[in-house]
């Protein structure tokens, strides 16, 4: 985790689907500078972004488990120093970037709540049943280090300028007040920056596009099934394109990554908010509730071998 903000010219050339990527056309005697040294990098990085993306999707791969530290215990009885705690783990973000947790994070609730102003929590606030909904998402996010003296390119631009000698793949952690969905997403979603892939047959396929179709349903309702996807999926991308279907202040909820959905019961917020003026503990842990199995997942080839060998 870091907190460092990604480069937002980073996020929008990872979700830049639809240019061709460049790379390097190596020559004898070719004169070759900074820029051919970032495009030979971009071209590998999107490349296999690009792969992640299309081809395997957006998920947990293993582990990430979000939990409460310490964790419900009837013997607590007031609030005490309470930390979501996220384990080690790997997936895939929203970008098709790959997300590596390689030690345990936690966040001190209290300390966390404290930071937050009220416009901000009351945007997960359900008056009705009196419960702090809020969700918690990883995503890859770049950061520079090793910083070292470099020459001013600039007259007068320092006599130590320094700048960054590489760039680590970390990961943004994050806690967002926000309510539950009214109702689940049924439609399959392959891409998380594009729509939904719609339910029902395309209306442009053709007389003799239908006419297969029905003839392969009727002979095998698996084959059927599966090539009326396809029709979906073959016109999937007309409306939008293969860019990624988010607005630039969007690109940044379009590369979370789910992890969990927590309920922290708070019979009053105004009243909660008040307390943490005073720097106390807030939060008791048999009030809250974390659901881990609401993330999408990724499937893997050796966990479907493992499912039609264990149906």
């Amino acid at each position: 985790m870091s907190d460092f903000t990604e480069n937002t010219d980073s996020l929008e050339a990872d979700a830049s689907f639809e240019q061709p990527l460049r790379r390097v056309a190596y020559e004898a005697g070719m004169l070759l500078g900074l820029e051919a040294t970032r495009d030979e990098q971009a071209y590998h990085r999107r490349r296999l972004n690009r792969h992640q993306y299309w081809l395997e999707g957006y998920g947990t791969l293993a582990g990430m488990r979000v939990g409460i530290d310490p964790a419900p215990d009837e013997n607590v009885t007031d609030p005490i120093t309470t930390r979501v705690q996220v384990g080690q783990g790997i997936g895939i973000d929203g970008l098709g970037r790959e997300v590596l947790i390689r030690e345990p994070y936690g966040i001190d609730l209290a300390d966390w709540i404290r930071a937050q102003g009220a416009t901000r929590l009351y945007a997960g606030y359900n008056d009705t049943t009196n419960v702090l909904h809020l969700k918690v998402t990883v995503r890859h996010q770049e950061v520079p280090v090793g910083m070292q003296p470099v020459l001013a390119r600039k007259l007068n631009l320092s006599t130590d300028a320094v700048q960054p000698s590489r760039t680590v793949d970390s990961i943004l952690l994050e806690l967002i007040p926000e309510l539950p969905p009214a109702s689940a997403e049924t439609r399959f979603h392959p891409w998380a920056a594009h729509d939904p892939v719609a339910d029902a047959t395309p209306a442009g396929l053709t007389g003799s596009e239908s006419d297969y179709l029905e003839t392969v349903n009727n002979a095998n309702a698996t084959a059927g099934a599966q090539l009326q996807l396809h029709a979906r999926l073959l016109h999937c991308l007309d409306d939008k394109g293969i860019s990624a279907q988010l607005a630039a202040d969007e690109l940044e909820g379009g590369a979370r990554l789910l992890l969990a959905r927590i309920e922290i019961d708070v019979p009053d917020l105004d009243a909660l908010l008040e307390t943490t003026k005073e720097g106390k503990p807030l939060v008791n842990p048999n009030d809250i509730r974390v659901n881990n199995l609401v993330r999408p997942f990724l499937v893997t080839a050796s966990q479907l071998g493992y499912l039609l060998a264990n149906p």
